[in-house]
């Protein structure tokens, strides 16, 4: 199974949509969910509803993929991320937390001289870290877990993420597998043969192990994020 063609490449890709698709979105998700918390922001309350609205209506496939063929993002690594980097309902958590922030602290700075990028960088998102690390969490799991994009946008092998390239495996193992039973005169490769189950299984740990591995550092904060991003304190 490790020594799959094409395995390690898409490992990086799969990591690489990861951790850089993580940090925008994070950094996204923070500076909106800030900006719109902002009374002086113009035409904050129109902003705020147009993102809101998106999380209950889409353009759909089609429109969708001809936009990234428009915009030369098919086989391209960064329609992995763009596409990926304005999540509303991220945003709406950290809106909320940031208003469970005492108003008081921010005319304090900003009485001191502070502007608004001064704010949101030494006094806001220094104190948002527990629902930055929930929306990191949901983040990470979207993009490690995500192979729909890969199956619309990609037909370069070399761009497949490991969801996908296993994916395939998990078919071809499974046709590969019929017709080994099927040959009765086999019967010493029939007895070696891989299952369809035993290669399934296997991809799920190859998939869950790094989640695993990294929800438990994160676990405290995605509690406390989720609780307090949840109910306006």
């Amino acid at each position: 199974m490790l020594g799959l063609d094409g395995l390690a490449q898409s490992a990086w890709i799969s990591v690489a949509r990861t951790v850089i698709g993580t940090v925008l979105t994070v950094l996204a998700s923070a500076y909106l969910g800030f900006m719109f918390t902002q009374q002086k922001m113009w035409k904050r309350s129109f902003w705020y509803r147009f993102v809101v609205i998106t999380m209950y209506f889409n353009a759909g496939l089609i429109p969708m993929f001809i936009t990234m063929k428009n915009y030369g993002l098919t086989n391209n690594f960064w329609v992995y991320i763009l596409p990926a980097i304005v999540q509303p309902f991220n945003i709406i958590l950290v809106k909320t937390y940031i208003e469970s922030i005492p108003a008081s602290l921010q005319e304090a700075a900003e009485v001191d001289g502070a502007g608004t990028m001064t704010v949101f960088w030494k006094i806001v998102l220094p104190m948002c870290t527990p629902i930055l690390a929930t929306v990191a969490i949901f983040s990470a799991v979207n993009q490690w877990n995500s192979f729909q994009d890969t199956l619309i946008y990609m037909t370069d092998s070399k761009l497949w993420s490991l969801q996908y390239l296993l994916y395939t495996y998990i078919n071809q193992a499974s046709s590969i597998a019929n017709s080994v039973k099927a040959n009765a005169a086999n019967a010493a490769l029939l007895a070696t043969a891989a299952t369809p189950t035993a290669i399934r299984m296997t991809v799920s740990v190859i998939v869950v192990l790094p989640i695993m591995f990294i929800y438990p550092f994160f676990q405290r904060f995605f509690v406390k994020g989720m609780m307090l991003g949840a109910v306006k304190g």
